[in-house]
């Protein structure tokens, strides 16, 4: 499809070429206010600095030099303090219908990654109990940052770390220990982990060990009980994310990263240093700011912290980027990683960070508290269960990542326009019996007859999607997406409501079935970022 924001930059430059200056770095962007056009650029107060020239002045000098060369816009105009300002033409929006239908599944794709491997690591919960909805938020957002990264060209590998060592397993041993033998727990001994799920793990413990038939000690039973326990649990949730339509290409476990610890922190020993009997990674940089955080403790066992040095040493050796989507308490890890890539010799830009916020679970207004599974939180299963994915993933997605944010349960599972997901959802539904009672569309319908408001505006909100697949890239927020496809669709019910789509006239009638198949495809391939289902019934 053809790209007016490229030409806009492409036609700009040579504007700039011909004032004298031929390296000048300025932006092309929509607005927030439709009313200021589809695209603004703002080179008129970049060159102003360079030509000494009032930036007004300049803008009204490049329209002029522009003239009505370009058929794509249909007005362009300087506004203070700089502004260039470019309007669509209808004659450029109408034809776009039919790139849209001609790019099909591959409409809204971009080529900003070709070539480019990207890693996306998601969900990665603690082992030690199921997954809860607080820890399940980073499902769908790390999966559809995958998404878009895909879309926009780059090979994608989706990644989780399961943490499968450490005190926390000894802990769970413990637990499971004291649930089979609850006559061997002195009175002052605190449990660790309670709830149903525990009894249910222990009983799958329990019958593993039977199996083998072995001979164990409580020392011995607790640690292997610890290891199978979190395996088992990994399983659980690994099926939690498939249900929530997440696949991942690569499960590391901590247990292996552990075996490379040795060798990789020779890659930052000059980052290291010895204090009080432990091993440190303490480099002198910008992230850490002397912050030191421990890598070997004195017991010589390895952190967490070693594990990750590793991790990152092995993704960042097989890709060109990599995101992690982590929960908002690991605000302070992120320096430490950044820190990390640096000593390890890579660029530590090609690192980024989600962070995302908590989940408060409600009914209408009712808050719903805990798990009865769980004891202390709601699982994801639990909600899964009750919503479906598809409302899951949505809501889910709504808020932006960093904001903490209310899931009305009963909301979700409504079937009527105020759930945003049945209202996108019956949107292409309804889109897909119009072409059912309609027959065959013309792919070749005349679409100069196009021409109401509600037509263009629809159409025009149609081309945003390769512009916001770029801007999620950039920015991994993804629940402008969800924002768009509510619009689409609101566009689209308005549209149907105001126009016949069916009619006597023929023409018209293969023009307006030529928008709808454009807005079918434009509906499917956002949802499909989203990881939503777009049915044709409901």
């Amino acid at each position: 499809m053809e790209n007016p924001k490229e030409k806009i930059y492409s036609i700009m430059g040579k504007i700039a070429s011909d004032l004298g200056v031929n390296e000048v770095s300025f932006l092309v962007e929509k607005p927030k206010d439709a009313l200021h056009g589809d695209f603004s650029a703002n080179i008129a107060m970049v060159l102003a600095k360079n030509l000494k020239q009032n930036s007004l002045e300049l803008a009204n000098e490049i329209v002029k030099k522009l003239g009505s060369s370009n058929p794509e816009f249909a007005k362009i105009e300087a506004v203070a303090p700089g502004f260039v300002n470019f309007y669509l033409s209808p004659k450029y929006l109408q034809d776009q219908v039919q790139d849209i239908i001609e790019a099909g599944d591959n409409y809204g794709s971009l080529t900003l990654g070709k070539g480019k491997k990207a890693s996306v690591e998601f969900v990665s919960a603690n082992p030690t109990g199921p997954l809860h909805i607080g820890n399940a938020r980073g499902g769908p957002l790390g999966d559809s940052i995958a998404n878009v990264f895909q879309k926009a060209g780059y090979e994608v590998t989706r990644e989780y770390l399961h943490n499968d060592v450490g005190g926390q397993v000894e802990r769970l041993g413990e637990s499971i220990y004291f649930e089979i033998h609850p006559d061997q727990k002195s009175p002052d001994y605190e449990i660790q982990y309670q709830g149903e799920y525990i009894k249910e793990l222990s009983q799958a413990v329990k019958e593993q060990l039977e199996e083998n038939q072995e001979d164990l000690n409580r020392e011995q039973f607790i640690e292997k009980a610890g290891k199978i326990a979190v395996e088992l649990m990994l399983t659980e949730i690994l099926k939690d994310c498939e249900d929530m339509g997440i696949k991942y290409q690569i499960v590391r476990k901590e247990s292996d990263l552990r075996r490379e610890v040795p060798q990789i922190l020779e890659k930052v020993k000059k980052s290291l240093k010895e204090k009080d009997g432990a091993l440190w990674f303490a480099p002198a940089d910008e992230f850490l700011k002397d912050r030191e955080t421990v890598v070997k403790k004195t017991d010589g066992d390895y952190t967490y912290f070693a594990s990750d040095i590793v991790y990152h040493a092995e993704k960042m050796g097989r890709n060109d980027l990599i995101v992690d989507v982590f929960g908002a308490n690991h605000y302070g890890h992120v320096p430490r990683l950044k820190a990390v890539v640096q000593a390890l010799g890579f660029n530590p830009e090609m690192l980024r960070a989600v962070l995302y916020q908590w989940v408060r679970l409600k009914r209408g207004e009712e808050i719903v508290k805990m798990s009865k599974r769980a004891g202390n939180f709601v699982t994801a299963r639990e909600v899964l269960d009750e919503v479906g994915k598809d409302a899951f993933r949505f809501f889910l997605l709504t808020p932006r990542s960093q904001t903490h944010m209310d899931f009305d349960l009963e909301l979700a599972k409504k079937k009527a326009s105020d759930n945003p997901v049945f209202y996108v959802q019956y949107a292409y539904s309804r889109i897909c019996s119009i072409f059912k009672k309609a027959g065959a569309e013309n792919s070749q319908a005349d679409l100069s007859l196009l021409k109401t408001s509600e037509e263009i505006e629809l159409i025009r909100h149609l081309l945003k999607l390769p512009h916001l697949v770029e801007e999620s890239v950039k920015t991994l927020e993804v629940n402008p997406l969800t924002t768009y496809v509510l619009e689409i669709a609101n566009l689209f019910h308005r549209f149907y409501e105001t126009q016949m789509v069916i009619s006597d006239d023929k023409k018209l009638t293969q023009a307006r079935l030529s928008l709808l198949k454009a807005t079918q495809i434009t509906l499917k391939n956002t949802l499909d970022l989203l990881g939503v289902s777009a049915p044709e019934h409901m």
